[in-house]
């Protein structure tokens, strides 16, 4: 294995390479990328009020079907990702942590189910017929994966990752932002950390 290390605010694009049917048209409508998190590093936990010494565990920040929340990468190990780096504004990369912590704390960022079925398909749609958007996406409360990760970038004082009118899917990552460059792509494991 290559000595690369996951840093804060690695932002991890999930590769969809299954072969089962659903993947495959999964991947003919949306293209290879399916889900994206971003690493926030090795966080603290105190696990009683007595113990002095605080444990750090690598945790990621994602929305997923409960909500926008933090929880461990381990949860992930094994999955196929390609990871992306900021180019510049590394300077901004603590304010996007304390963003990201923020909304996984938020109790009203729920997984956006109605913005799959009001935005994310038709964009698929109209891209893969060549016709225009004929809804305005705005932003709100609750996110899908790829908005609750751009969502904290745009907190976070990065407005400009994704250069985008509609809703950001977890490929624009990898395809359509200036701001990030390919760092690493494999599987997802413990040496990484």
């Amino acid at each position: 294995m290559n000595n690369f290390r996951l840093e804060p605010a690695d932002i991890l694009v999930c590769v969809n390479d299954r072969n089962d049917p659903f993947s495959r048209v999964n991947r003919w409508a949306a293209g290879p990328f399916e889900h994206v998190f971003m690493y926030m590093g090795k966080l603290g936990l105190i696990v009683n009020r007595r113990q002095r010494r605080i444990l750090r565990f690598p945790m990621l920040f994602e929305s997923y079907g409960r909500g926008v929340s933090l929880r461990s990468l381990s949860e992930r190990y094994g999955q196929q990702v390609v990871a992306l780096r900021l180019i510049s504004e590394q300077g901004k990369i603590p304010r996007v942590l304390e963003e990201a912590i923020k909304l996984a704390s938020d109790n009203q960022a729920y997984y956006d189910y109605l913005c799959i079925v009001r935005f994310a398909i038709p964009r698929l749609i109209c891209e893969k017929l060549g016709l225009p958007m004929p809804l305005k996406y705005h932003r709100d409360p609750w996110h899908i994966c790829s908005e609750a990760v751009n969502e904290v970038f745009i907190r976070g004082g990065i407005p400009d990752l994704l250069y985008l009118e509609g809703v950001p899917l977890p490929g624009d990552f990898v395809t359509d932002s200036l701001l990030l460059k390919e760092v690493w792509a494999g599987s997802l494991s413990e040496e990484l950390v």
